[in-house]
């Protein structure tokens, strides 16, 4: 008989430090999940006097790779992926993304702390791989690990989605293994952003504070580029020595309808009505809110859980120019990548939940 993916479960948890493995572990529905053990299986050179066939088979260590692709739910436990992520939170009670006063409701907002940007937390990931029957399961846990890039997908008229992608240096198995879960059950479907609900909006502030961007789709992907495994690696030991941020970035990707050419204009000319291109790059700000379909429970006014994401100084490119195609809407592409601003955090991230507190261990 097949063997279907659906009794499967993907967690994580924090780890109070590297070669300490979490002592509180949260699941969170994925519709799929790669991560998994890689073992660096090789053959040496050809030998002359030998065989012309392979031989010498060898192995040059072992760590984790991969992620999962999920519906984020805002409820509680996507909280530690952010912080996982970037490094640093601050929790403001009775407040909502926008800092308006929400009774019962938590504004957690997860920034790159400027005292410490290289910092990405350590965190354990756990894959439990359905059998047969209930008695032939296999678990795989990941440890050591520290999340490389978290993408957010907004489409126009779908749900919101995102992938963890992670590296971690210990892998270890557990044949029928017994997880236990901080969450005893899994987070249900209310607290999923959905790309059309209303008050949910893109804005490039900078541009206009009011106007809202006409979005067809956007990506918007952080990551936190490792030292390449080669050169975390020592002589004598199978794993890597440790895994270490040496780069992190924030980004985006917007298609938007036509509607005029002032955006197109701003970034190429440095203004709406430019006729000459300008040799300075076009900057702005940038300002993603999406939202759940159902309230915070006991949130007063009512409100439904949100995400916000912002980036205090943004550097905007257009893609591919303009194109036009017969029977086609005319469509604008333009990415932005985040650069450090004169004052203020580079990026921002505002959870709002009825969680009252996310602390990591230590």
């Amino acid at each position: 008989m097949a063997v279907t993916a659906q009794n499967g479960v993907f967690s994580f948890g924090p780890q109070s430090a590297k070669g300490t493995g979490p002592t509180t572990w949260y699941k969170h529905r994925a519709s799929d999940i790669d991560l998994a053990a890689i073992s660096d299986d090789r053959l040496g050179p050809p030998e002359i006097g030998g065989s012309p066939l392979p031989t010498i088979p060898y192995r040059a260590g072992i760590m984790a790779a991969g992620g999962a692709l999920i519906n984020p739910r805002l409820e509680n436990t996507l909280g530690w992926l952010l912080y996982g992520a970037f490094g640093a939170v601050t929790t403001t009670a009775n407040s909502n993304v926008f800092g308006t006063q929400t009774t019962g409701m938590y504004n957690h907002e997860f920034i790159i702390a400027a005292s410490d940007p290289a910092d990405a937390k350590y965190m354990g990931f756990r894959k439990h791989i359905p059998g047969t029957n209930a008695t032939n399961s296999l678990g795989e846990t990941y440890t050591d690990g520290k999340i490389v890039a978290l993408t957010v997908a907004l489409p126009n008229d779908g749900i919101v989605s995102a992938r963890v992608d992670t590296l971690c240096r210990v892998p270890a198995f557990d044949d029928n293994p017994s997880f236990s879960y901080g969450n005893t059950q899994f987070e249900e479907w209310n607290s999923i952003p959905i790309s059309c609900v209303i008050d949910g909006f893109m804005k490039v502030p900078t541009f206009s504070t009011t106007e809202e961007l006409p979005i067809v789709g956007a990506t918007w992907v952080h990551t936190n580029a490792p030292l390449d495994i080669r050169q975390e690696k020592v002589y004598g030991d199978p794993y890597l020595e440790d895994i270490t941020v040496i780069a992190r970035a924030t980004t985006v990707d917007l298609l938007l309808k036509w509607k005029d050419p002032r955006l197109y204009l701003s970034i190429l000319t440095g203004t709406t009505t430019g006729t000459q291109w300008s040799s300075t790059p076009w900057t702005g700000t940038l300002d993603i809110v999406t939202l759940a379909t159902k309230n915070v429970p006991a949130s007063n006014p009512a409100t439904p859980w949100q995400l916000r994401l912002r980036a205090a100084e943004m550097m905007y490119q257009v893609v591919g120019g303009i194109r036009l195609a017969g029977n086609q809407s005319v469509m604008m592409r333009i990415t932005g990548t985040a650069i450090i601003p004169s004052s203020g955090n580079y990026l921002t991230v505002n959870l709002a939940n009825a969680t009252t507190q996310y602390i990591w261990p230590t």
